[in-house]
């Protein structure tokens, strides 16, 4: 019995358990995290703001704004520490270089789609945005919306906690006692792509049969706002170890040409396997996310330095609007 508490206490102390980040579902953009949310997982503090953004609040007085949307590459998950994001990093370095707040808001959620950003976007507003920037990766060509129900259902997407970390050790994550149990799990009942758990797969692969509509929605909307817009092609492992883009890649590659979208292609930049979380093949570690900031701060700083010399400000649609 001593021992039970004490694993019980370990496991929520330590290691977070009973403290997962929480999900609510959407009709529109189908998943996010839970709005005002702060937790610690995994020895990582994963923050929520009201618009469920890995963010901190959204104030009125913002009036130089970056959007950093995307999936679980920039979203983190509980594996990622809120300090150590990208869009925590780059709004840190912005707002010290030009001496003012300057707001990176990251409006992201695991295996989200561009359509999905979009919906979200559409619904809740550009919060003034005067830089849109979309990381994706190649399966997001192909990662449409569909609307399936996985919060509360998907163990990655918890709707409530646990009340006994003894508990949600075995329901969670009894792959650990038992590997052949969850390869046959993995087979024949797999799950979206996940930030919080290493992807076993090897290639992610997706099954929605035309582009996805988010990467034209974004394009033409923010053209429509006079937002600049750039998208940061990440790549997979499979395809740095073959040191080129699959298929899916190249559909990104050419929209972006066709619909002359300034596109960061991460290939030509060199990444190292040594940025993914080991056993993983798409999420940035520590340093993975370090790389990115180094990639994307000249790029922001381009587009703001032309903000600021204008010395003005555009109007923004309200929150809602579009």
């Amino acid at each position: 019995m001593v021992s039970l508490i004490l694993t019980e206490l370990v496991l929520r102390l330590v290691f977070g358990f009973c403290d997962a980040p929480l999900y609510v579902s959407d009709p529109d953009f189908e998943y996010v995290y839970a709005p005002n949310q702060n937790c610690y997982r995994f020895r990582n503090v994963v923050k929520t703001n009201v618009f469920s953004m890995r963010s901190e609040a959204v104030n009125a007085t913002d009036t130089t704004v970056v959007l950093l949307v995307g999936d679980s590459v920039v979203n983190g998950g509980n594996l990622a520490n809120h300090d150590d994001l990208a869009s925590t990093i780059l709004e840190k370095q912005l707002s010290a270089h030009y001496r003012q707040p300057v707001r990176v808001l990251n409006i992201t959620a695991g295996s989200w789609g561009p359509d999905n950003v979009f919906a979200f976007l559409k619904k809740k507003g550009f919060f003034g945005a005067d830089l849109v920037c979309l990381v994706t990766s190649s399966h997001d060509a192909h990662d449409n919306i569909n609307h399936g129900e996985v919060v509360g259902i998907d163990p990655n997407y918890p709707r409530e906690n646990h009340k006994i970390a003894l508990q949600e050790l075995w329901e969670r994550y009894n792959w650990m006692f038992f590997p052949i149990i969850e390869g046959f799990k993995e087979k024949w009942f797999p799950s979206p792509p996940s930030a919080d758990a290493p992807q076993r797969s090897g290639v992610i692969q997706k099954t929605g049969e035309v582009f996805n509509v988010g990467f034209q929605q974004l394009a033409d909307t923010t053209r429509a706002m006079q937002i600049p817009f750039v998208i940061y092609l990440h790549p997979e492992t499979s395809e740095i170890k073959q040191n080129k883009y699959d298929e899916q890649g190249l559909k990104i590659v050419a929209f972006a040409q066709s619909n002359n979208v300034p596109l960061i292609n991460e290939l030509n930049l060199k990444p190292g396997l040594e940025l993914y979380r080991d056993l993983d093949t798409i999420h940035y570690n520590e340093q993975g996310q370090l790389f990115m900031v180094r990639q994307l701060f000249p790029i922001f700083k381009q587009h703001l330095d032309r903000y600021f010399h204008a010395h003005t400000h555009r109007t923004q649609p309200t929150v809602g609007a579009l």
